[in-house]
């Protein structure tokens, strides 16, 4: 039995903070798939281009990804938006 990734007591699932492609200004030149350890990344085949295959195993506040991207075809949610997530998420939750 697989227990289910929290952050912070918040199911892991429940906070939108993954990437995001823009695949018009996306290159192909896969920085994202290699120099994510979290698996977060695959490569599309018919594209040659990558997806999003694992969303919530991206690190949440992590955007080295983004920040790696020759082309800037990466984007996250702000982080003033990620606060606000989390502060109605703990709410939710009664954290806090």
């Amino acid at each position: 039995m697989t227990s289910e990734k929290t952050y912070l007591g918040i199911p892991r699932r429940e906070i939108p903070w993954y990437p995001r492609i823009d695949y018009e200004s996306c290159i192909g030149c896969l920085t994202c798939v290699k120099n994510c350890p979290h698996d977060v990344y695959r490569t599309d085949e018919d594209s040659v281009k990558p997806i999003v295959a694992n969303p919530y195993n991206c690190v949440v506040g992590c955007s080295s990804c983004a920040k790696l991207c020759p082309s800037g075809a990466i984007k996250f949610p702000s982080r003033e938006e990620l606060k606000g997530i989390l502060k109605k998420l703990r709410e939710k939750y009664n954290l806090g």
